[in-house]
């Protein structure tokens, strides 16, 4: 039944009232104004509703309102169900709300007038401006004010157009003369419920709108802005318990019909009545960072107690005048958005959605800024890692994978998002992988197929934990000394029993020394060689390769495959007379052809070039005699380009423990020779290992004599004056502390 009407003749029209406190009651006045007309969008396919930040406040027949800020600015918008929406009026010079349990919207304005709009037909119903009376709810077409009483509390009056088309002002009866602070908290199309205080506390009532009168009412304990809702047979609201709302009471509204106290889990901060069934739940789960199970939209059964879970989580609710309670939230199979939790023919609730927001309950990704081929020599050996997620709350961890070694790296994203995008997942990799699947070991990563992976967990325990996977390919060129062609410098190692093992260095991601991990056997037997040289990549692969002499002066071609656990092809043979060189040293390209050469010196002190030639078969071209009185030296190390220049350089050691640099002019002689310093023979060998920390300059490694550990780098400067900062250590594990070794190359 229509409790207020508007005659079809003057429904195109807005009255504004007047009103003042005359004796007990209000007086009108009665001036017409025009009607103010909406703007309604196209129809879209999809009802929406706002992604973020939208409140709803009010459900009708027709469709809903919500509050949603977007733009630094808060839009009160009309949505139909069918789609289309309309924004009526402005919150800049007013308060946009709800006149529940109908279509109906209403504008405090600022200019003192109070206006309902039916959103039905887009027409003003009712415009009135309060003096010395104070905006306290709507229900319907009904408009509810509070003005002083004259004896310490507030009336409350009913203010609608009647049949013949004028505002009826009715005052509440059954209200104590001493309540305040009254408001319209809930309502079905025919009553509405009120709360208010008194000087014993929180009460609740009931009004009928078609008499005005109080029909129940009931006392609060605790706070009077507690939930409190309405439906045709109950009223339920909640009471504090252990510091925050936890109690449901629910009383009936039928005579002799039992009060119920009801524990409920969590902090739940929010209830509803759909029939006999009490619905309720903690609001803001979605963003929540800590699970619980309060979150879920969940129903009981006033009648046995059964509970149905009916969403995931939910942020804002109103009542629809058939009784059905529309919820903005969530459920993982459907998504944000706003649901209706109705009866379903079974007699039990069941939410269905009405609008979609477009957003995810579940954590999903929504897409990847991540290559498919990334070249880790141009990019500093990193990679910018960026994923898109639904939601932001989340424990987020990556696996990066070298899928032909089976490496991996799993480590935590953080942070999560940014100001700029709440959706943004970010991680860089430093190009590092645990090796050999051991913690906290870290070596290089190689050129080839590698995979991705992302765990994300929601904080708040809603959902799945998504796993989403991809893959991309690496390339670089292997360095100087990089025998598994991860970019990053090796040790060959021969331990006194004549077994040769790969020791792989890395730069410490996190702690910036340069580690040593422990030894791979490479294989035995090599302990027939009395030299086994690093020589740089000589026979046309990608990676470097080693020569070793045996006792007999035969020199051999061992040549690297970029594989950490065969880093050596079998061998090629050289040639014969190696035997006349106490010195042989490789890696630098001394003739600026892009190859390295080799060097050696004869035991009256000549130096000799080798060329490089590229050839697998016949990898050094005719020996050049290149200088004469290198005899002084005992260590002869080619570095690579130490000092900026295109040639490669040496570094030679002499019997006093000095170290010299000679300066490469790029065909094949050096320039005079330059001291670096003294207190060089404390070492047992020296490496020109080369870019060891990944600063674009080679680096000199040194082992201390008698082996088993104790190594260190000196990185290089790109100065020819001072070539080598000051000496690092070498992180070096051993599987095997008790091992010694002999030749290190």
């Amino acid at each position: 039944m229509t409790l207020i009407r508007t005659p079809r003749v003057r429904l195109g029209a807005a009255v504004a009232v007047a009103l003042a406190v005359t004796g007990g009651g209000l007086a009108t006045a009665v001036p017409a104004t025009a009607a103010v007309p909406s703007t309604v969008a196209a129809a879209s396919a999809v009802v929406p509703y706002p992604k973020e930040g939208a409140v709803i406040v009010s459900a009708g027949t027709t469709g809903f309102l919500t509050w949603a800020r977007t733009d630094h600015r808060t839009h009160a918008v009309w949505t139909r169900y069918d789609g289309t929406t309309a924004e009526p009026w402005s919150f800049d010079d007013s308060w946009i709300t709800a006149s529940r349990a109908s279509d109906v919207i209403v504008r405090v304005g600022m200019d003192g007038f109070i206006t309902l709009r039916d959103m039905a037909t887009g027409q003003d119903v009712l415009s009135v401006r309060a003096r010395d009376a104070a905006f306290v709810g709507a229900v319907g077409r009904t408009l509810f004010v509070k003005a002083a009483n004259g004896q310490g509390g507030q009336d409350v009056h009913l203010l609608a157009r009647g049949d013949d088309g004028r505002v009826g002002d009715r005052t509440v009866t059954g209200l104590p003369v001493t309540a305040t602070d009254p408001k319209v908290r809930a309502a079905t199309p025919g009553t509405a419920l009120l709360t208010y205080t008194t000087p014993t506390g929180p009460r609740w009532a009931t009004v009928d709108l078609a008499t005005a009168e109080v029909t129940e009412t009931g006392a609060m304990t605790g706070d009077p802005a507690a939930p409190i809702a309405l439906s045709g047979t109950h009223v339920a609201w909640l009471e504090p318990a252990g510091g925050g709302f936890r109690t449901a009471v629910v009383a009936g509204r039928k005579p002799g019909t039992a009060t119920q106290r009801i524990t409920l889990p969590g902090a739940v901060d929010s209830l509803g009545l759909v029939g006999g069934w009490l619905t309720y739940g903690q609001t803001g789960g979605y963003q929540e960072r800590n699970p619980s199970s309060a979150y879920a939209v969940t129903a009981r059964s006033l009648a046995n107690g059964t509970t149905r879970k009916l969403m995931d989580d939910a942020d804002s609710s109103a009542v629809a005048p058939d009784g059905s309670l529309l919820v903005q939230g969530g459920t993982v199979q459907s998504g944000e958005g706003l649901y209706r939790i109705a009866l379903g023919a079974n007699g039990e609730p069941a939410a269905t959605q009405v609008a979609s927001s477009g957003l995810s309950t579940k954590v999903t990704l929504l897409g990847h800024d991540i290559p498919a081929v990334v070249d880790l020599d141009k990019t500093g050996g990193r990679l910018a890692m960026v994923w898109q997620l639904s939601r932001s709350e989340v424990e987020m961890t990556v696996r990066i994978r070298n899928t032909r070694t089976g490496e991996t790296l799993t480590d935590g994203v953080h942070p999560l998002n940014g100001d700029y995008d709440p959706h943004r997942a970010s991680y860089t990799w430093n190009g590092q992988l645990a090796w050999n699947n051991t913690r906290d070991m870290w070596t290089g990563a190689s050129s080839g197929p590698y995979t991705w992976e992302i765990t994300a967990k929601p904080l708040n325990g809603i959902g799945p934990e998504l796993k989403a996977s991809g893959a991309f390919t690496v390339t670089r060129k292997p360095g100087a000394h990089d025998y598994d062609a991860d970019g990053s410098p090796d040790v060959l190692v021969r331990d006194t029993t004549g077994r040769l093992w790969i020791d792989d260095t890395f730069p410490n991601p996190y702690e910036g020394y340069i580690e040593q991990n422990p030894g791979l056997l490479v294989g035995t037997g090599w302990g027939a060689y009395d030299r086994i040289e690093a020589v740089g990549n000589i026979a046309g692969s990608a990676v470097s390769d080693v020569v070793a002499r045996d006792k007999a002066g035969v020199l051999w071609l061992y040549q690297g495959t970029g594989n950490a656990k065969a880093p050596l092809a079998t061998r090629v043979r050289v040639g014969t007379g190696w035997g006349a060189y106490p010195r042989l040293t490789g890696g630098s390209d001394l003739t600026g052809d892009g190859r390295a050469d080799l060097v050696a010196t004869d035991r009256t002190g000549g130096l000799y070039l080798y060329k490089g030639t590229g050839s697998t078969t016949a990898p050094f071209g005719a020996r050049k005699r290149i200088g004469t009185g290198w005899g002084v030296y005992n260590q002869l190390t080619a570095t690579g380009n130490l000092a900026g220049d295109p040639a490669g350089d040496l570094v030679a050691r002499d019997t006093a423990g000095v170290l010299w640099l000679y300066l490469g002019k790029g065909d094949g002689t050096f320039a005079p020779r330059v001291r670096i310093g003294a207190g060089w023979g404390v070492y047992d060998r020296l490496l020109g290992i080369g870019d060891a920390n990944r600063d674009g300059r080679p680096d000199l490694y040194a082992s201390v004599k008698g082996g088993g550990g104790n190594a260190y780098v000196y990185k290089g400067t790109g100065s020819w004056k001072q070539p080598f900062h000051a000496r690092d250590v070498v992180s070096w594990y051993s599987a095997n502390p008790d091992i010694r070794y002999d030749l290190l190359s």
